[in-house]
């Protein structure tokens, strides 16, 4: 998929891009090396110029870093490592000095070229869901579609009445879990925590060690941590320095203006030779510790850098993600009964995470309702348009949309994920969120390209992993998908059922049953048909007659089509025809097996 690699003067003027250059060039990060600040302005510039498709590993090599015109890149690598570093040295920025700025400067990985979008945008310069526009983000690929009749929220959708009042009690459940998860420690809602996300505070690490090796992993750990978690979309993180953390246990007031919902604090020491690091997450309101673990690592023949980086993906997946301990913290029982209005947009996120965890037809209507009324009020929320797109999705592919054709339901759920790529390219939930439209419309290559844009964007992200393993499972490209998933999973703090679906369909197509039973029983909890399905097949084949009926029992219940015309179930959500084959015989082979005695 084409990048968006240069500014669209419309949206970023020029000088803008060379004032926010400046505040770069000007971070203490930088300083020490001049070669990095050489190469960010020398990219810009190019940028700028209209000179993107020369940003090559040559030239940046022969102007930069004065390699002559035979620079080989293969024995070389200068300005690949260098621009790793430089990747890093923008992510402490953003997390530290230029939090608030209002134009972020990235490098996607992959190339060089770079990226300009807007942080903070002044309300008349932003674009309504009407004025968006979806070709500079993909290329042109919105070219040719069918325009969408009613590009609003209206929408209808078959269900029962007294799921749409179950499922706003859920949605007024959430803002109040976010109220109250950052309201009992004093302070104003917005100041401990945005509407928008949930703030982590990252603490200087502690080296408990006074040797050099020691204090510069730790000096370095705190930033990486913060870099690693500024890719998880709901989460804004802050950096406290040393200074700030001792007026902290002082009760100072300048600590005030750092009060999070959130804080990570960790300290360094050695043993034998190894670097140890003991992190820890807890809530600021009462200082309790939600997750704490110990991370060991050899030092030999690996470098600071190497260690740093192992280390602070493993504190920030386990921080960060969805179903992390953060976002876990905030989603518990309530201790208010009153929401705070700024906060409804993110708690209408939120529980648009928790559907997505299960998919129920119970709690979709309300989170549809939720996420539609906020993209009315707050049109520029990128994370709201990008949860949207997956509902919408689903009402294509669910058929819970009456009122329009599936295509027509399909265009729609297009429009907020363009919308939300507008907003934010780098929103990992609006990259997948269209992987998932892109599937279902019959593009599975393109599919692919925004899930690996997905992991690209934050490869700490075990739903970004997920994400891409199961388009690789589609594709029947299981070689990919398995170890992907499994990544997935190890990294996950509760991993949803339907990650197992790919392990158990990996397994049944290879006819290894004792391991696709163990995958299809976590694969079948809470409610999935297709977990179920498996579960069936792998009792059969296994002899074990009556878990076997059972499972084809509540299958029949959960989803009559899977049960009923396995194949065209399959069909519809693209299956590979080994997967397909697979299913359909073992499902057959299933229902006409013996029942050991059961009618």
């Amino acid at each position: 998929m084409p990048r968006r690699n240069k500014p669209n003067p419309e949206l970023i003027d020029p000088s803008e891009v060379r004032n926010q250059l400046e505040r770069i060039l000007a971070f203490s990060g930088l300083q020490s090396n001049l070669r990095r600040r050489d190469m960010l302005a020398f990219i810009v510039e190019e940028a700028l110029a209209g000179r993107s498709s020369q940003i090559k590993a040559t030239s940046i090599a022969m102007e930069v870093f004065q390699r002559g015109p035979d620079f080989d890149q293969q024995s070389d690598p200068v300005v690949r490592l260098e621009a790793r570093k430089l990747r890093r040295d923008l992510d402490n920025y953003y997390a530290g000095e230029g939090r608030e700025d209002p134009i972020r400067i990235a490098i996607p990985k992959g190339g060089y070229v770079p990226e300009f979008a807007w942080l903070a945008r002044r309300d008349a310069e932003r674009a309504t869901p009407e004025d968006a526009t979806p070709a500079s983000v993909d290329g042109g690929k919105a070219e040719g579609r069918p325009a969408v009749a009613r590009a609003t929220s209206e929408w209808s959708i078959r269900r029962p009445a007294f799921a749409a009042a179950a499922g706003i009690t859920v949605m007024i459940c959430f803002a109040l879990v976010l109220f109250w998860s950052i309201g009992s420690n004093g302070q104003n809602a917005g100041e401990a925590m945005p509407s928008r996300g949930v703030t982590i505070l990252i603490e200087a690490f502690d080296a408990r060690d006074a040797d050099d090796q020691t204090v510069l992993i730790a000096q370095g750990l705190s930033h990486e941590v913060a870099a690693a978690l500024l890719r998880f979309p709901d989460l804004r993180v802050h950096l406290m320095p040393a200074q700030k953390a001792q007026e902290a246990e002082a009760g100072s007031e300048s600590h005030q203006s750092l009060q999070g919902a959130f804080t990570v604090t960790g300290a360094v020491w050695r043993e034998a030779g190894d670097v140890f690091v003991r992190a820890e997450l807890s809530r600021r309101a009462d200082q309790q510790i939600l997750w704490s673990d110990r991370y060991a690592e050899g030092v030999q023949g690996r470098t600071l850098t190497e260690i740093q980086d192992e280390i602070s993906s493993r504190i920030a997946s386990v921080t960060g993600q969805q179903y992390g301990h953060a976002m876990k913290d905030v989603r518990t029982d309530l201790e208010d009964d009153s929401a705070a209005p700024s906060l409804r947009g993110f708690a209408c996120v939120a529980s648009a995470q928790i559907y997505r965890r299960t998919y129920s037809a119970l709690e979709y209507p309300a989170a549809r309702e939720c996420l539609e009324e906020t993209v009315r009020t707050e049109p520029d929320y990128a994370r709201a348009w990008a949860m949207l797109t997956y509902l919408r999705n689903d009402a294509a592919r669910f058929g819970h949309d009456t009122e329009r054709t599936r295509e027509e339901a399909f265009d729609l759920a297009r429009s907020a994920g363009l919308r939300a790529l507008n907003l934010d390219p780098h929103d990992t939930d609006a990259l997948q969120a269209m992987s998932h439209v892109e599937q279902y419309t019959g593009d599975l290559e393109q599919s692919i390209e925004y899930a690996r844009r997905a992991v690209d964007v934050n490869p700490n992200d075990p739903a970004a992993l997920a994400n891409l393993g199961i388009r690789y499972h589609i594709a029947g490209r299981y070689d990919l998908a398995v170890p992907l998933m499994q990544q997935a999973i190890d990294m996950s703090v509760a991993p949803p059922p339907f990650y197992f679906h790919v392990l158990a369909a990996d397994h049944l197509i290879k006819q290894e049953w004792e391991d696709m039973l163990s995958a299809a029983q976590r694969a079948s909890l809470d409610g999935w048909s297709f977990g179920q399905a498996m579960l069936a097949i792998a009792n059969n084949e296994l002899s074990n007659g009556r878990a076997a009926a059972a499972a084809l029992t509540r299958l029949a219940e959960l989803d009559p089509l899977l049960s009923e015309s396995p194949r065209a179930w399959l069909e519809s959500h693209q299956a590979s025809p080994a997967l397909l084959e697979a299913v359909v015989a073992g499902l057959a082979r299933a229902n006409a097996a013996p029942k050991n005695g059961l009618p």
